[in-house]
């Protein structure tokens, strides 16, 4: 490679390359909550029947990517869609900081809470169509054609449906219904996601078309990463992309369409929970009440599934953070308390983590929850769960590339999360903002 304009070899390699002749005109990015690099990768020795999956990695590239901290759902597509850290683009975590439960165990749902570009927001300053199904963090002015994720809590009432219509772009959800040709389940599962998703190609054909599947992720909390219940949601999620992939064709966009199939972390198998809460609550730290809800604190931790992050009060005392060091040491100490590591705020910021005086990380089979009641350690009904620091393999995500703009690369090996959407917004020609990462090659 020769140098241009003067510049010399080290900036052309960190520079964002012009679009290439063979650009792709449109991208649909689809992510399977909770995939697996292994699933794709030993899908032989797996005994999985997943021939769409398959067919893109043979006619692209695949990788194993490491995530952002934590490693769970809000954050990670945050960061799939602008390829910054959590600390930069602001969703540290899947639900606000919420010690005294005021919230309803609210989610991080809207998109005006981004900090930085989206892919989509700098497709939209273009004039570029965009789509988007059940993508965390897009209650708002998202996408041109928007279903967002959100529910009220543990509801499954049917009611909860109308919500959504009414967060959506307007009768977008009748017109797909029609189309269909029966209504809507509710809750939504993948099945509905994706005949969303397809009626948007069919009707819109948008530049740029999100989709978020997750049944895969929930068969993975309820049983556990690599069970029968999670393998067979893996070839329900294959067949779901293989009816997009169908849509993308039938619609005469197969030839410029670039395909990117994500997932946002991994998955490790728990069988007890840790509540650090009642730690501080034992230290005075915390007040609950009668029925075991916070009243008062100077101090409380925010779990997020193999991690939980240390929130002070404003006003705290300045020995708190040392108090609860005190409070750790021991368990930090014993193989069997459960905790992995103990980070400061500077290791956390240097992980491009949200602002926390403290993180902990769990051992695997454990998993912090934010209760203030019972003991340190209590059982879980839970099998599986994610969101520890992103070090361990088994919290790889995934990526598979195929189609216009991409070549027959076959393993990229192990590549960063805030890389991929760099490489997409280079696809259709896109800017993000400054601080995002230079695109894949």
């Amino acid at each position: 490679m020769r140098c241009t304009r003067g510049a010399c070899l080290a900036v052309l390699l960190l520079a964002v390359p012009a679009p290439r002749a063979d650009a792709a005109q449109h991208v649909v990015l689809i992510s399977v909550d909770g995939l697996m690099p292994d699933y794709f990768q030993r899908a032989d020795a797996l005994g999985l029947r997943i021939p769409h999956l398959r067919r893109l990695m043979r006619e692209g590239a695949w990788a194993r990517v490491r995530g952002v901290l934590p490693t769970v759902t809000y954050p990670s597509h945050t960061t799939l869609i602008t390829g910054v850290t959590p600390r930069v683009h602001g969703i540290g975590s899947n639900t606000y900081f919420d010690p005294e439960e005021r919230s309803n165990g609210a989610w991080l749902w809207y998109s005006a809470e981004v900090r930085v570009p989206t892919l989509v927001s700098a497709a939209r300053a273009k004039g570029l169509g965009t789509g988007s199904v059940s993508w965390p963090v897009s209650v708002g002015r998202f996408a041109d054609w928007n279903v967002p994720e959100f529910f009220r809590g543990s509801s499954t009432h049917p009611s909860d449906l109308r919500l959504v219509e009414a967060l959506s772009t307007p009768g977008l959800v009748d017109a797909a219904v029609a189309e269909r040709g029966r209504p809507l389940a509710w809750p939504f599962t993948d099945a509905e996601r994706t005949d969303l998703a397809v009626h948007i190609i069919r009707n819109q054909k948008p530049r740029l078309l999100l989709l978020h599947i997750f049944d895969l992720d929930h068969e993975e909390h309820e049983h556990g990463p690599m069970t029968p219940q999670a393998k067979q949601a893996v070839e329900a999620s294959d067949a779901n992309i293989g009816r997009v992939l169908t849509a993308i064709e039938e619609a005469g966009l197969a030839v410029e369409t670039l395909v990117a199939i994500v997932s946002d972390h991994g998955f490790l198998p728990i069988e007890r929970a840790l509540r650090p809460n009642t730690l501080l609550r034992d230290a005075g730290l915390l007040e609950v009440d009668g029925k075991g809800k916070v009243t008062r604190w100077q101090a409380a931790f925010h779990s997020s599934g193999g991690t939980a992050a240390l929130r002070l009060q404003v006003g705290a005392p300045a020995d708190v953070v040392s108090k609860v060091r005190a409070l750790l040491a021991p368990r930090l100490a014993d193989p069997a308390g459960g905790l992995r590591a103990i980070l400061d705020a500077d290791a956390v910021r240097d992980l491009g983590g949200a602002d926390a005086a403290l993180l902990l990380n769990a051992r695997e089979g454990f998993v912090f929850q934010n209760s203030a009641e019972g003991r340190w350690i209590e059982p879980t009904t839970s099998k599986g769960t994610h969101g520890y620091v992103p070090d361990r393999d088994e919290m790889h995500a995934s990526l598979i590339l195929s189609g216009a703009g991409s070549a027959r690369r076959g393993d990229l090996g192990v590549v960063p999360m805030t890389r991929i959407a760099p490489t997409l917004a280079r696809a259709l020609g896109l800017e993000l903002g400054p601080e995002a990462d230079p695109p894949l090659p």
